[in-house]
């Protein structure tokens, strides 16, 4: 069943986010490589849409491991790290792109976000995740994910890792606090945790101990930031070739 948390209490609404099997379904499917490093951005750096398209190879400090966003949402600047996995992926990016812009549009300048927003949601329909949900008052539909989900889920891993609300704060370049605690609601590992212990649910085993198939093992690594679009793909075709 499709996990869509969308929780109203007292009138919040919480934002949906995607789970790591859902993620793997949609970068298993993203075969433009554009759109595939504008949805590692999103999500591992928990970039807005803008943000994306606004980019440029200068603000990205491979050295210092971390990227300036300038003049973000309120017109502000701020820094955002870099994971280090990243690093290669961009890098070999670099190298095939002679944009100055890290995602192009024609001519080589700046992508348009309702082209990024586009092409994504054709990729979200391909993985089954285009999931309509209410309309607004002038009849447009909405559905469960779009590329913003990328940044709820960024912040959301943040959180269930153990970083910082003030940090998370930091990272998405929220003004006030209390719009990062929305994620509070969303992340609650610990409390699950609290849960299976006091009704004595059995421990998890290990993923790797579990997954037997190696073609799913091969789509955990690719969504986990393990192998570059260029290795899964590799990997995956000597895998299914013929013996």
């Amino acid at each position: 069943m499709v996990n869509v948390r969308r929780i109203k209490e007292k009138g919040r609404k919480l934002p949906n986010v995607l789970n790591k099997k859902q993620l793997t379904e949609l970068f298993s499917v993203i075969e433009q490589t554009d759109v595939f490093i504008a949805a590692l951005l999103g999500l591992c750096c928990g970039l807005r849409i803008s943000e994306v398209c606004n980019l440029k190879k200068l603000d990205i400090d491979f050295e210092a491991e971390k990227i300036k966003i300038v003049q973000g949402k309120g017109s502000k600047d701020r820094y955002v790290m870099l994971p280090e996995k990243m690093k290669p992926i961009l890098q070999k990016w670099f190298r095939i792109s002679d944009s100055e812009f890290v995602i192009p549009g024609m001519y080589n300048k700046t992508m348009a976000t309702g082209q990024l927003s586009q092409k994504f949601r054709a990729y979200l329909k391909k993985a089954e995740l285009l999931i309509p949900t209410e309309k607004t008052k002038h009849g447009q539909q909405r559905h469960a994910y779009s590329f913003h989900t990328l940044r709820h889920t960024y912040a959301t891993f943040l959180l269930e890792k153990g970083v910082d609300l003030y940090y998370v704060q930091r990272a998405l370049g929220h003004s006030d606090i209390h719009t990062t605690q929305i994620y509070a609601y969303i992340s609650n590992k610990d409390l699950q945790n609290k849960i299976n212990g006091a009704f004595g649910k059995n421990k998890k085993h290990k993923l790797n101990h579990n997954i037997t198939d190696p073609v799913q093992l091969l789509q955990l690594r690719f969504a986990n930031g393990d192998l570059s679009r260029e290795e899964y793909h590799e990997k995956l075709n000597f895998l299914q070739s013929p013996a």
